[in-house]
């Protein structure tokens, strides 16, 4: 067999690897997200995981939710941060300064108009960036529905 054909072939078998590799790591990482809840909004979801992670006397209000890109790419791709009041955190470990935190974290949206919650980290990039080759991204907005940050000081949860 010629050499360049090997190497063609070689190649075109890494690719193909990687578009394989990167299609099952990307559905079965939105399965386990659905499989952690489904919500309507991306707010919706982060009010689901302030009532799982602080005590039934909290007081949410969302800061900012909207997409994690400023050029409008990749729509679907949401950051929501909020600013929780609680006497403790629902496993008993002590609040931040002035009995607050800030939680901020992502929210896609699946083709089906579902919201799901992922975690930060290389891959959540990994898996948004395959998202819409592999048609699982959903058409999500790319205006914020909550754009408060804005007009918040610069240090989070101050009386």
């Amino acid at each position: 067999m010629n050499k360049y054909l090997r190497w063609s072939l070689t190649v075109a078998g890494i690719a193909a690897g990687v578009v394989a590799l990167s299609w099952l790591y990307t559905t079965w990482a939105i399965a386990d997200a659905r499989s952690k809840g489904e919500y309507v909004s991306a707010e919706a979801g982060m009010l689901a995981l302030m009532d799982k992670y602080y005590p039934p006397d909290h007081k949410v209000e969302i800061l900012y939710a909207g997409p994690n890109s400023r050029d409008g790419s990749k729509p679907y791709v949401w950051y929501v941060i909020a600013e929780v009041r609680a006497s403790a955190r629902a496993d008993g470990s002590e609040m931040g300064r002035n009995g607050c935190d800030n939680p901020g974290t992502f929210f896609l949206q699946t083709k089906e108009g579902s919201w799901v919650h992922v975690p930060e980290g290389f891959f959540t990039l990994f898996m948004t960036s395959w998202m819409e080759a592999f048609d699982l991204a959903g058409e999500g907005q790319s205006t914020p529905s909550t754009d408060l940050i804005q007009h918040q000081p610069r240090q989070f949860c101050v009386d």
